[in-house]
């Protein structure tokens, strides 16, 4: 394989091969390996382990019930799951099969899958954990005041329309219940990518004043969150759970399995 000259020159900066999900999801990527996404799959060797992962985006999208709605990227740190979710966020950008490179092309082409899941509105959601602060608001730029990781994602799929679906239970940091179901069922179909969730959940341990609810309400989003993508048609959940690398007794659990549960 020939490397990329600015590799076999060494000219290049590590921090170019930092791939950072919020700062595409929010435009603040200025690198156009990252942020453009036909630029991003010319430059993206795609894997058995991502060609399988966009196979599984497609069939759900195209209305393959038998699709996983929901996917948990187990990875090693630095495994790639971050680089995953971006080939699923651009993969929805708005883009036409065609307007993407060959390998992209040949793995839709390979399911016999109806092209409309990249034409038509899919909304993408990304939540970035280590973003958030649990014990803080913040402001989106049409004035709304987001305090919950329910809240932000229902800002995300429908800006103050549908964060007002979950409005008092962001206000009270409390779980939304069936309205995280309603919710999604208005605006799929949706893609909703969630990485370093693990890290913003960390932030609530211990803490019962938080604005952000507590940690124990985060066992209950999830699980409503996750059985209310399985029964929305056109809705994928994707969410990262990285696998620490720690030395450990047999007898103890791996620290995935902590971090997973």
């Amino acid at each position: 394989l020939q490397p990329h000259d600015d590799v076999a020159t060494g000219n290049f900066h590590a921090s170019e091969f930092a791939a950072d999900l919020y700062k595409v999801a929010t435009d603040g990527e200025v690198d156009a390996d990252y942020a453009d996404p036909v630029e991003f799959f010319r430059r993206t060797y795609l894997t058995e382990g991502l060609r399988d992962l966009i196979g599984r985006a497609v069939r759900l999208l195209a209305g393959d019930d038998n699709a996983s709605p929901v996917i948990n990227l187990q990875t090693n740190f630095g495994g790639g799951k971050t680089h995953s979710m971006l080939a699923v966020w651009h993969l929805f950008s708005g883009h036409a099969v065609t307007d993407f490179p060959q390998g992209v092309q040949d793995v839709v082409r390979e399911l016999d899958a109806d092209p409309a899941p990249f034409t038509r509105g899919v909304k993408r959601v990304a939540i970035v954990g280590n973003e958030l602060s649990p014990g803080q608001s913040w402001t989106k730029p049409d004035g709304t005041e987001v305090r919950t990781m329910w809240g932000e994602i229902a800002w995300q799929l429908g800006g103050a329309e549908a964060y007002a679906m979950v409005a008092e239970s962001d206000r009270t940091g409390t779980n939304p219940g069936a309205a995280i179901r309603t919710l999604i069922e208005k605006y799929s179909p949706a893609v909703i990518l969630i990485d370093e969730w693990v890290a913003y959940a960390r932030g609530l341990y211990g803490q019962d004043s938080l604005i952000g609810g507590s940690f124990e309400t985060q066992f209950s989003f999830a699980q409503q969150l996750t059985e209310s993508v399985k029964s929305v048609p056109g809705a994928l959940l994707l969410v990262s759970i990285p696998a620490s690398d720690i030395r450990r007794d047999d007898a103890a659990p791996v620290a995935s399995d902590l971090e997973v549960g």
